[in-house]
């Protein structure tokens, strides 16, 4: 089971740092496309929550 939450947990980090990438080229380039912006940051903080979630479930195991 742990490494099935560490796979998920790679794969989750990867998707947050896509999209935080994605973010910040579109606040530099496109500032003004403020739905696309907040479209952007609602789905980073999404992976984010998921991320810290299965950080917990690493550090604490049952």
């Amino acid at each position: 089971m742990n490494k099935a939450i560490k796979d998920e947990y790679e794969k989750t980090i990867k998707k947050r740092d896509e999209i935080k990438s994605l973010l910040l080229n579109l606040e530099g380039e496109e500032p003004k496309d403020t739905y696309n912006i907040r479209i952007n940051r609602d789905r980073l903080a999404y992976w984010e929550g998921k991320s810290e979630g299965l950080k917990f479930a690493l550090d604490h195991p049952a």
